[in-house]
């Protein structure tokens, strides 16, 4: 294991966060800001190393352009000599969603509410006209407050004129659509659909798309049906079966309508239904938050819509599966429809049950009409007994 540097940059390393075969992660400390932060560091040579700081360098701007509570913010981008490219950014406390996903202990409740800050960070990059590309749930990240971040925008697409040459795929086979297998270009919608698989990993604790190489992964996404594990209850089953649509235009158009058909479809209590719906109500920068639930008893998996002898809905625990990782040669051509932005505030498809307009009365108000009654009542009994005198 490599020697853990004392200093990157201007920042203090305290700890190794995480390593892999490119590159590690370090927990250090701004000493200027006295703040903690995460530094990325790839290790690389040649055309990889340039690549690699091109793409800190790419991320470090989008997240400037986002500026968005559920997108990862980059402090700094630079180059350690002895090290390679660097990229400092905000430290989250907590753990990757596809780890959590492995532990399989969240509730019902705290999947959907991770779900809903991610829509919305993605959301917010589509509005932006950049297309992720490489949504999965370790890009995802779950602080332990239970704020969610999407990270990982270093392979991210303007959708702008200046943009539209060719490029690499470098997604992750089982959450790419099928048009990019087929070597279409990125879109707002191919998006969609990483999401929807990520949604199907996190509450099913499976692929819709199993495989046990990259090439059956890639033949079941382009030939096959996504395949719904039993339990799953019917209208659930054809929630993901739209979202997962091998032709595009079969989708749902955009995010939100797909999070709201999920969660009207999905099998819970009424508290834990309406407080995954008041979500809807904050603001993108207000109290979005759902703090982290974890099931009781850990279990293998039996359907979301399991039931206690109580009557009461209790959430599957997600088996432990080892996280797919495959890497990516190929090429293909990007050009991307400038109408495939997802429409952030269409609310065409939003069920009634969520429109909540019924304002009650308020105290004050009530007191203010007794006492206004009561006067004119008094007033009236003052002129008739007045008029029987005379």
């Amino acid at each position: 294991m490599p020697e853990i540097p004392t200093t990157i940059g201007r920042y203090t390393v305290q700890s190794t966060l995480g390593y892999g075969a490119m590159g590690r992660v370090y927990l250090a400390e701004d000493p200027l800001l006295k703040r903690r932060l995460a530094i990325k560091v790839v290790r690389a040579v040649g055309e990889e190393r340039d690549l690699a700081l091109e793409r800190f360098k790419r991320e470090a701007e989008i997240s400037a352009q986002l500026n968005h509570p559920n997108v990862v913010t980059i402090y700094d981008v630079g180059e350690e000599p002895n090290l390679g490219p660097f990229l400092a950014m905000e430290y989250v406390e907590g753990s990757s969603l596809g780890k959590l996903i492995r532990e399989g202990t969240l509730e019902v409740e705290t999947c959907l509410g991770i779900l809903i800050q991610a829509m919305r960070a993605l959301r917010a990059a589509h509005r932006h006209a950049i297309v992720h590309r490489d949504v999965k749930p370790d890009n995802i990240l779950v602080s332990e407050d239970g704020r969610v971040k999407l990270m990982d925008f270093g392979i991210a697409k303007t959708m702008a004129p200046r943009m539209t040459a060719s490029g690499e795929f470098l997604g992750s086979p089982a959450y790419s659509a099928p048009e990019l297998l087929r070597g279409e270009e990125p879109t707002p919608s191919s998006d969609r659909y990483a999401f929807a698989v990520t949604a199907f990993e996190l509450l099913t604790g499976q692929l819709p798309h199993p495989g046990s190489n990259v090439a059956a992964v890639i033949t079941h996404v382009l030939h096959e049906a996504p395949v719904i594990p039993q339990g799953i209850s019917g209208p659930v089953g054809n929630v993901f079966r739209r979202a997962l649509a091998s032709d595009p235009d079969d989708r749902y158009e955009t995010l939100m309508q797909f999070i709201l058909a999920l969660i009207d479809a999905y099998p819970m209590d009424d508290l834990a239904k309406g407080r995954v719906e008041d979500l809807f109500r904050h603001d993108d920068h207000a109290g979005d938050i759902v703090p982290i639930r974890r099931a009781r008893v850990p279990r293998s998996f039996t359907g979301p819509d399991s039931v206690s002898a109580s009557g009461s809905f209790q959430a599957r625990a997600t088996p432990v599966r080892p996280a797919p990782v495959y890497s990516q040669t190929s090429t293909m051509k990007i050009e991307l429809e400038p109408n495939a932005l997802d429409n952030p505030r269409s609310t065409a498809s939003r069920p009634a049950k969520l429109d909540h307009s019924t304002t009650p009365i308020r105290p004050w108000v009530l007191v203010v009409w007794i006492v206004v009654v009561w006067i004119l009542g008094s007033v009236f009994w003052a002129v008739m007994d007045y008029l029987r005198t005379q």
